[in-house]
């Protein structure tokens, strides 16, 4: 969740602890390949998004991705993409089960939805949502959507995380009534956000022969 813990000397998300997790109990299949790419498209505004992380390394990399219009340090609205070299070939769909059995101990109230699998483009592809109805030791809970895409050269993760009022039932929504058009807004949101990962996010090059790539 987007609860802050220092990791070795740096500050990381509480679902990047949990995503490395979730990576770390796979296990690689196939040769990497050089020419494969993830493509996640700009995320739709207004307002436009910047990134505030940008790391990579010879195991793979982390970019997260915040409104502009937030300070830095906002993790109310969050995207991130990660990429996982040592887990090429992996089953997308075992990757989002780990997430989703790590999840508990950070939520209270959490529900979750899928892995549904699919095949884009010729790659094993999974989605799923994780709903925390409260963060533990927080007064929030947060709404989650996942896609992990299995790739030659790496197993790639993209998310979408909302901030939302806390709840017991991560299923509820609990708006004030008065606040009625603030929880319209999130469903459209979230509704926005499942369409974007569908069609935005994808992979190409490698065995890759999705359309969207320009075959």
């Amino acid at each position: 969740m987007p609860h802050l813990r220092r990791v070795g000397g740096h500050w990381m998300h509480r679902t990047t602890i949990i995503a490395l997790g979730a990576a770390a109990a796979l296990i690689a299949g196939s040769a990497a390949a050089a020419d494969e790419n993830l493509v996640a498209k700009p995320y739709p505004g207004p307002p436009a998004w910047k990134r505030i992380t940008d790391k990579s390394g010879p195991q793979g990399w982390i970019h997260e991705q915040i409104p502009a219009d937030h300070r830095n340090d906002d993790y109310s609205d969050m995207l991130t993409d990660q990429g996982f070299a040592a887990n090429r070939g992996a089953d997308p769909s075992a990757f989002l089960r780990n997430i989703f059995a790590g999840v508990g101990g950070a939520c209270d109230g959490v529900k979750v939805s899928g892995p549904v699998a699919r095949t884009e483009g010729g790659l094993r592809v999974a989605y799923g949502q994780v709903r925390c109805g409260t963060e533990r030791g927080q007064a929030f809970g947060v709404h989650i959507f996942y896609k992990a895409i299995s790739g030659e050269a790496a197993l790639y993760s993209i998310s979408r995380e909302f901030r939302v009022p806390a709840s017991a039932d991560g299923d509820q929504l609990v708006f004030p009534k008065a606040e009625a058009a603030k929880a319209a807004a999130l469903l459209k949101a979230e509704a926005a956000a499942d369409q974007y990962l569908v069609n935005q996010v994808y992979v190409c090059g490698g065995r890759s022969s999705d359309a969207r790539c320009g075959h």
